[in-house]
């Protein structure tokens, strides 16, 4: 498995987990015409057009792919300085997937361990990553230590959805919980 920091040729297979991660994730949670109008081609223009982090962009922001050896995308992450304002925590994770048929693999756990050690290098101190509140996935944020600390309702077309906000306020003791996992 690689880990590597994503390049804009990448958009489209990063597109595509989302969407494929949206379907086998949230279907049941979120009623079926947000996961519906949620394509790959509604990611790409997105992606394409919002977002930072790529190789090459000089930001605090990165983008990160779980590679296979045949170079298939299996999952990704996305973080940097703080999107949502109003908080005190100085970095965010913004995106995280990892396709269904490739979780506890430990490919979630790379992807984290390479976000943190960039937050590191950009000197952030702590970290908040927004989760639906029904996700399987806050478990494996539970694992990692992080703290369910934050609320907020977000809203999707016109129905709204409770997320919870996971927090580490040292992301070096993140770093040292995930070498734990791997010692």
């Amino acid at each position: 498995m690689i880990i590597r920091q994503a390049k804009r040729s990448d958009i489209e297979n990063i597109a595509s987990v989302q969407v494929r991660s949206w379907n086998t994730t949230y279907r049941g949670l979120l009623p079926d015409e947000i996961i519906d109008a949620r394509t790959v081609e509604s990611r790409i223009e997105n992606m394409s057009t919002h977002w930072k982090g790529f190789e090459g962009d000089l930001v605090s922001r990165i983008v990160l792919v779980a590679e296979n050896d045949t170079k298939d995308i299996l999952g990704f992450a996305a973080g940097g300085d703080i999107f949502h304002s109003g908080y005190s925590y100085d970095s965010e994770g913004y995106a995280f997937y990892v396709l269904e048929e490739y979780q506890q693999q430990g490919i979630g756990t790379l992807l984290m361990d390479e976000l943190v050690t960039f937050l590191v290098s950009m000197n952030f101190k702590s970290m908040i990553i927004w989760v639906l509140e029904e996700n399987p996935a806050c478990e494996f944020y539970v694992k990692l230590g992080g703290i369910e600390k934050e609320r907020k309702i977000d809203k999707y077309g016109e129905k709204e959805f409770l997320l919870i906000g996971y927090v580490w306020e040292d992301i070096r003791k993140l770093k040292k919980t995930i070498q734990k996992i791997y010692s």
